[in-house]
């Protein structure tokens, strides 16, 4: 790591011109990159914890009444039976699906709660997909739509959620290059000046 107090005696007793000291942004630099990084890995492990809860949550014997008509563990696996099923809900599933939905929340908090402190941008995001999909159940509960309706809904909400994630990490990914590339940047330009400056 550059010694930034050092290389400014170096450069006034040598008079070389602020190129040189520019370089001292390096630190600082390097500390948001380490920083960003950080988050991000919180943010990915958060995910899978919530991915791993909202799976148990969805196991549990408590919502059988629910498997018939959609997969729990994965929305995107639902068969064509699930796709085209025409029968509304139930009193009993409904009480199930409230129950659910609550168990799922809890897992959603626990993410929403990392991605505050980690990577704000995506927080409206995830609460956006979570405003879908309660859109839904309400639906679900009215009996508005069919769990055919239902399961084709859910599946495009979690499409249409991915998608936005993904397009918001390739834009966190690329802040991270041109980081990276500032940094590698600011070394090299560093690295020139003192190297024309030694006899």
């Amino acid at each position: 790591m550059v010694n930034c107090a050092a290389l400014s005696r170096a450069a006034v007793a040598i008079g070389i011109g602020a190129s040189v000291l520019a370089g001292c942004a390096a630190p600082e630099q390097q500390m948001n990159l380490m920083a960003t990084k950080r988050n991000l890995a919180k943010f990915i492990s958060a995910a899978q914890d919530e991915a791993a809860c909202s799976a148990a949550a969805g196991a549990n014997p408590a919502y059988a009444p629910l498997r018939p008509h959609m997969p729990w563990e994965d929305i995107g696996q639902a068969s064509l039976s699930q796709m085209t099923d025409q029968s509304h809900a139930t009193d009993e599933e409904i009480a199930a699906l409230d129950t659910l939905n609550r168990a799922l929340a809890q897992c959603r908090n626990q993410l929403l709660a990392v991605t505050q402190s980690t990577l704000p941008s995506f927080g409206p995001l995830i609460e956006h997909g979570r405003d879908q999909d309660d859109a839904v159940f309400v639906k679900l509960a009215e009996r508005k739509i069919t769990w055919g309706d239902a399961v084709m809904a859910l599946k495009a909400n979690r499409t249409a959620l991915r998608s936005d994630v993904i397009a918001n990490a390739e834009k966190v990914d690329s802040n991270l290059d041109k980081m990276q590339q500032n940094q590698i940047n600011r070394r090299t330009t560093l690295l020139s000046s003192v190297i024309r400056i030694i006899p």
